[in-house]
């Protein structure tokens, strides 16, 4: 379900988008394209928002969109494999 999360701010915007959420696991899935790894500044936003989702009992899983296109099996995998062991703790 693409959503955006508007209970936890961020940015000063008093909401914080995300690129899936599942919220019955508690889980977000975001995608990232190159930018966010060759800015610094973006870099350090996507770790800041990784620490707030996870203080507020989320689990994150971060993906380039490069391995999405080319190693989409691998991506699924890893998706359900970590639902699967969200569903083990609720």
């Amino acid at each position: 379900m693409f959503t955006r999360l508007r209970a936890i701010a961020f940015d000063h915007r008093g909401n914080m988008e995300v690129d899936l959420l599942c919220a019955e696991a508690r889980s977000m899935i975001e995608l990232d394209g190159a930018q966010h790894l060759e800015d610094p500044a973006a870099y350090r936003r996507d770790r800041r928002k990784d620490q707030l989702l996870q203080e507020n009992g989320y689990f994150v899983l971060r993906f380039l969109a490069e391995d999405v296109r080319k190693n989409l099996d691998t991506v699924l995998d890893t998706i359900l494999r970590s639902l699967a062991h969200c569903n083990q703790k609720l």
